[in-house]
């Protein structure tokens, strides 16, 4: 992941400003910065979401393709997800640099979406245990300020709500023999439910504190984060640490509560916005990356 060099007396100036709840940038422990939200982005994909938080860039597209339903869940679709770290996101994803962060990244959002609440995958279901819709999810990271995996999140679930299935019907002739018809009118389609995708809310002990949506100078401050994974209903789906320090049952209690309390507000947002800028139509403005 990336990281930023700081001397001693900035760090010391990060953490005590925490502790009376102002960071560097005016926010409170629990703000976020200003999150931009774009869809329909991509042109070739079946849907696609842009997401700046601060400095950290997401762009999101899911394709849509035809596959054979997984042995172990034969009424089901099912979705792949793939993550690209970009070198021009920062130096130290050069040449192979960012391999294990894009698989780590990639693994949470399986963890993530393991959860037969998070999304209906019987809607993808074309003919059980022979056809079912497959949703290729390819996260790109075009550049990194920090707060990737709240960034990701929220890319992904746009995306999602962005995404329409074109509508299929099975025919089957005299001899039992079964004909997929494709509907080519791009309106006769299918829209997925977000309403119970989950985000992740990252939140990075800093001294006796925890702060979410941290900056790449705040992480460089904290030893331990924790990764949780909340529904619109403030529900915790998974929950995952990261980083070297450790955490007492105490302040992981705090920090739940407290994902709790943000991701509410952030799935509210989310959704607002979303439906917003969907009921603008065609003649939306769209900033795409000229903006």
């Amino acid at each position: 992941m990336a990281s930023v060099a700081l001397s001693e007396a900035e760090k010391v100036y990060i953490v005590h400003g925490v502790q009376e709840d102002l960071r560097v940038d005016g926010r409170g422990c629990e703000d976020y910065r200003c999150v931009e939200v774009e869809t329909d982005v991509v042109s070739n994909t079946s849907g696609s979401a842009r997401v700046k938080l601060g400095h950290t860039d997401i762009l999101v597209g899911v394709k849509a393709e035809m596959g054979t339903p997984k042995l172990e869940r034969p009424n089901e679709g099912y979705l792949e997800f793939f993550v690209d770290c970009s070198a021009n996101a920062t130096p130290e994803f050069e040449g192979r640099g960012g391999d294990d962060l894009g698989t780590e990244i990639a693994n949470t959002l399986y963890r993530i979406f393991n959860n037969k609440s998070s999304v209906d995958l019987s809607s993808l279901c074309i003919s059980p245990r022979e056809h079912c819709w497959v949703l290729y999810v390819d996260v790109l990271l075009l550049e990194c300020g920090g707060n990737l995996f709240d960034a990701i999140s929220i890319a992904v679930k746009a995306a999602l709500f962005n995404t329409r299935i074109p509508k299929v019907r099975v025919l089957e002739d005299e001899e039992g023999a079964k004909d997929i018809e494709l509907s080519d009118d791009p309106y006769d389609c299918i829209r997925l439910s977000v309403e119970n995708v989950p985000c992740i809310v990252t939140l990075c002990k800093i001294g006796c504190r925890h702060v979410v949506d941290a900056t790449l100078q705040e992480e460089a401050c904290s030893l331990a984060s924790l990764l949780v994974s909340v529904t619109s209903k403030g529900v915790v789906t998974c929950m995952r640490k990261v980083g070297k320090g450790s955490l007492d049952p105490e302040s992981i209690f705090e920090m739940m509560e407290s994902s709790k309390r943000v991701g509410k507000v952030l799935h509210m947002s989310l959704q607002s916005i979303l439906h917003k800028e969907e009921s603008l139509g065609p003649k939306r403005p769209k900033v795409g990356f000229l903006g």
